[in-house]
């Protein structure tokens, strides 16, 4: 999860060096295509054409929906408000799942659980600064999309015995190559020769990313597993000084530092709780 989340920052880095060119309704379609072209091949022969059913077929269209729709929530959003004030209501996502845990997945959530991943949230907060004085439709956006993430992450974790991960993988990526493809011809922007490297960039991180991502919850619970989604502002933060030249003033690393200290926290805890 941890691997997933650095590489997402990355990717964003590497579309935020476009400076805008592209619509995010184009960002999102490329991820999903080059995941679904990349895997499509691969499934078709280990697994035949059935697949392209879904099974169990209410959950994983419900699943990839969230997934997709997620993002373009999120994109909208940003349109509306700030960045940083979007990002905040989204990274609510890990509390999501940290109270739904109990009810979609039986898992057993403590108080120090709880702690933690609100800690996390707390260090989010000081990391991104958001001002929360936009368009209360662009915040409603913002915290929808945390909720659908909440719901993709536990869904995760409910449906890992139901398909192979790459199956789970390719199931989200099949979902917005539905969504989106009919919209690409009103956003269709010839891209740029000196975006290629951008580009095939994006697309691979992000399919790398997300394969992670879907394969994290098969080995631990959904509300241990999500609260390492904060560490993609540590990341975001790195990369912004690496590639745009950002330096961290001193809150920032203040709030970075309580972000790793919740994650690590959480990591110690399920180590502890594995070897009682």
């Amino acid at each position: 999860m941890t691997l997933a989340v650095i590489l997402f920052a990355w990717k964003d880095g590497l579309a935020k060096l476009t400076d805008g060119y592209y619509s995010p309704v184009l960002i999102i379609w490329a991820q999903v295509v080059f995941m679904f072209g990349i895997w499509f091949p691969v499934l078709v022969y280990k697994y035949g054409w059935s697949w392209l059913i879904p099974k169990p077929f209410g959950w994983q269209v419900a699943r990839g929906l969230s997934g997709v729709t997620s993002i373009g929530l999120f994109y909208w959003a940003i349109l509306l408000v700030p960045l940083a004030d979007a990002t905040a209501m989204a990274f609510t996502a890990p509390l999501i799942v940290t109270a739904l845990s109990p009810w979609m997945l039986g898992e057993k959530v403590g108080i120090r659980r709880w702690s933690a991943v609100i800690v996390g949230f707390l260090g989010s907060l000081i990391l991104l600064r958001p001002a929360f004085d936009g368009d209360s439709i662009g915040y409603l956006l913002a915290f929808t999309t945390g909720l659908l993430l909440g719901f993709f992450y536990t869904a995760n974790r409910r449906l890992v015995d139901a398909a192979p991960p790459l199956v789970s993988v390719a199931y989200s990526a099949y979902m917005g190559v539905i969504i989106f493809t009919p919209l690409v011809p009103f956003k269709w922007i010839t891209p740029r020769l000196e975006d290629g490297g951008l580009i095939l960039g994006f697309v691979v991180l992000s399919a790398i990313g997300q394969s992670l991502l879907i394969t994290a919850f098969r080995f631990g619970q959904a509300s241990r597993v999500a609260p390492f989604h904060f560490i993609q502002i540590v990341a975001a933060t790195f990369f912004g000084f690496l590639m745009f030249d950002d330096f961290p003033d001193m809150l920032t690393w203040v709030g970075v530092l309580v972000v790793v200290l919740s994650g690590l926290y959480i990591a110690m805890r399920e180590t502890k709780m594995k070897a009682m």
